[in-house]
């Protein structure tokens, strides 16, 4: 039976580390570490503030932008005045 000796570990080139190292030292969030994370994820006001300024602003005659509703009627228009109907199958 042949022997064989032990390979030797192939040395490392600078760099080529795949895992930061941290030494318990903090690093910055990548991109999508942050929009994923929990606290980036909190609103910035309660229902309560949203509810209270969309009162003020109406109180103070400001106006309704929302372009939902006339987007929703061009769509209508062009579609038609309700879904396709089916033939029926034989």
């Amino acid at each position: 039976m042949p022997t064989t000796t032990p390979r030797k570990p192939t040395p490392r080139r600078a760099g080529a580390d795949t895992a930061p190292k941290s030494d318990h030292e903090r690093m910055p969030r990548l991109p999508h570490e942050h929009d994923e994370s929990a606290d980036s994820q909190q609103p910035e006001a309660t229902a309560h503030d949203i509810g209270k300024r969309a009162f003020d602003d109406l109180q103070a005659g400001r106006v309704d932008t929302d372009r939902g509703p006339v987007a929703d009627r061009v769509y209508r228009k062009v579609r038609g005045a309700g879904t396709p109907k089916r033939k029926p199958r034989r």
